[in-house]
């Protein structure tokens, strides 16, 4: 829809202070296309109406996505009628279908994760997500940061401009509160639709929204407004934490993993703030009682303790002073080959479970990042991988006697979970151990005849 000229003196000061909101939002991102999460509502066809009459200025592209989410029977009129408001302002439109796994579980939250993965596939690094949260959804977002006692992270609350996707989302709107935004559809005579399901406080937000932020709103008309201002400073503190904990993060690593003899050293709240930090990798946000539990396994056990604790689909475990993060999922997946091995055929690649190898006669690897040992073999041997059988014995270039395959490993310092599923090379009829990859071979660059490539 249009400007209207003749409703423009009369918004004036409200459309221009939204007007400049966005265009700032944009300035800062500069990006040359924009992509709109389009529901509908007030919040998305307000902002859909503002970047509508700010492109031909501002110089960006402009398209909108639809997620449908099939959970109200309204949701194909949805469609529809967003499709006829984006038509009007010549806006390209697409709709995206995803359907809940578990429609009894979380709703919001699964619905909140599939909206976001459908709007990603989408994006590519010269388009920005807007989204049109406003300074009523913060007040909402932090209340239930606060009633699940969450640290800074939480209270910072929604971002108006965050990483995402390879490129930006932007939410233009944070400063605004609904009443501006039903204020300016009303001026500008916007239409939007309302989600029934909204009406339902037995969702936490919801309950919010009708029951608490209307008396808080009455007793403090701009607690909003000073809201999203505290998350903007909350944001900054946020900001300035991560950048110190980017600095200190890697004098505790040792080989990419968290060196555990090195963070005992430090003192809360480092410490703590260094862990989370570091499971943030690992999309893990531990409670305070789980960093207790930590500190108490990983941190005061005896050095020769092989502790383990179970958070959700991972497994944590320490050896040698490091901390292993394993998916406890893929553990499972760990079987063993074969009593018989698995054949290794010449210039083939094959893949075993996270494992790659590949037998050549050239001592080129197929890329840069795999491992390459010699073998004093020619292409006519049979070679086979192996796993388990750490009793056998292998003698490696350079070494004067033979060992256990259990002794390499602990030389190898290969953590004990690990042994088991460790693959070896045997060759001929003497199934005699070649080579282990990643590790050792049984000949000299100089005696080589053949390369064995891996990678894992």
């Amino acid at each position: 829809m249009p400007l209207n000229p003749e409703l423009h003196s009369t918004t004036q000061p409200l459309q221009q202070r939204l007007q400049q909101a966005v265009l700032t939002a944009l300035n800062a991102a500069a990006k040359p296309r924009l992509l709109l999460a389009l529901s509908g509502g007030l919040d998305s066809i307000v902002l859909l109406h503002l970047l509508a009459g700010l492109r031909e200025t501002a110089g960006f592209e402009l398209s909108a996505a639809h997620v449908h989410h099939g959970l109200q029977t309204q949701a194909d009129e949805w469609v529809a009628f967003c499709q006829a408001q984006t038509a009007a302002l010549q806006v390209d439109f697409q709709v995206c279908h995803v359907k809940l796994t578990d429609p009894q579980r979380n709703i919001e939250q699964q619905a909140r994760t599939l909206r976001y993965q459908a709007l990603a596939a989408l994006l590519d690094a010269d388009t920005a997500l807007l989204t049109a949260h406003h300074a009523d959804d913060q007040l909402e977002t932090i209340l239930l940061a606060l009633k699940r006692g969450s640290g800074l992270q939480g209270l910072s609350s929604i971002a108006a401009q965050k990483p995402f996707a390879g490129t930006v989302l932007l939410r233009p709107l944070l400063a605004f509160s609904r009443a501006e935004l039903e204020q300016y559809a009303v001026d500008m005579q916007l239409s939007y639709v309302t989600d029934p399901s909204n009406q339902d406080d037995s969702f936490d937000r919801n309950f919010l929204r009708q029951h608490v932020l209307p008396l808080l709103q009455q007793r403090f008309p701009a607690i909003s407004q000073t809201t999203a201002r505290s998350c903007q400073l909350l944001q900054q503190s946020l900001e300035y934490q991560q950048q110190q904990l980017a600095i200190e993060l890697p004098k505790v690593l040792r080989q990419q993993q968290l060196d555990l003899t090195q963070l005992v050293q430090r003192q809360n709240p480092q410490r703590d703030l260094l862990l989370r930090f570091y499971f943030s990798r690992y999309d893990l946000v531990p409670s305070a009682l789980q960093l207790r539990e930590f500190g108490q396994v990983f941190l005061e056990s005896a050095p020769d303790a092989q502790p383990l604790l179970q958070w959700g689909d991972w497994q944590l475990r320490r050896f040698n002073g490091l901390l292993y993060l394993l998916d406890a999922t893929a553990q499972f997946e760990l079987n063993a080959v074969p009593a018989n091995g698995i054949r290794l055929m010449p210039e083939q690649q094959l893949q075993w479970q996270h494992w790659q190898f590949c037998w050549s006669q050239s001592a080129q690897p197929p890329a840069a990042d795999w491992h390459s040992l010699p073998l004093a073999l020619v292409m006519t041997t049979q070679l086979e991988i192996h796993t388990g059988q750490l009793n056998q014995r292998f003698k490696s270039a350079g070494s004067n006697h033979s060992k256990a395959l259990k002794d390499w490993c602990k030389l190898w310092e290969v953590p004990p979970w690990r042994r088991g599923s460790m693959p070896f090379i045997i060759a001929g009829q003497q199934k005699q151990i070649v080579a282990v990859p990643g590790f050792a071979s049984h000949c000299s660059a100089a005696e080589a005849q053949s390369w064995l490539h891996s990678k894992s």
